[in-house]
């Protein structure tokens, strides 16, 4: 996994895939596909049993180039939080004031001003930004 995933906020997303509206229910789907591309992960990762886990690191001292693969991956992940240039922060705010210009859900719209306020904090990092084009590109289309 790339970045990681935070388990309450899917769990909320999962959750509304109960509701009752439509709009709903799709714009939490889209929600749970944008954050899986961002995060790099797939069904298969996700629903991974804990057997299935215990399993795969008991094999990972058997492969030394596995071991390699796996460091390379965490250093991705320090990229992921490495904070935003001042133009990488305008693209930021500029993505967000154009997702607000589209048809989003409740969700979307509180997520954004986190997103804002994490922005202003200087918290916002190189994996949100790649969250909000995926997230637009996906709402464009």
């Amino acid at each position: 996994m790339r970045t990681k995933l935070e388990r309450d906020d899917f769990i909320a997303l999962l959750e509304k895939l109960n509701s009752e509206d439509e709009a709903d229910v799709l714009a939490a789907a889209r929600d749970i596909n944008a954050k899986m591309t961002v995060a790099g992960v797939t069904w298969d990762d996700l629903l991974m049993s804990q057997g299935d886990a215990s399993t795969e690191s008991d094999h990972s001292d058997d492969d030394e180039d596995e071991g390699e693969a796996e460091q390379s991956n965490d250093d991705d992940d320090d990229s992921d939080l490495n904070p935003l240039s001042a133009e990488e922060r305008a693209e930021a705010s500029s993505l967000i004031a154009a997702i607000r210009g589209l048809e989003i859900s409740d969700a979307t719209k509180s997520e954004l001003e986190e997103y804002e306020d994490d922005l202003e904090q200087g918290e916002f990092e190189q994996m949100d930004l790649r969250y909000l084009k995926a997230l637009k590109t996906r709402l464009s289309a």
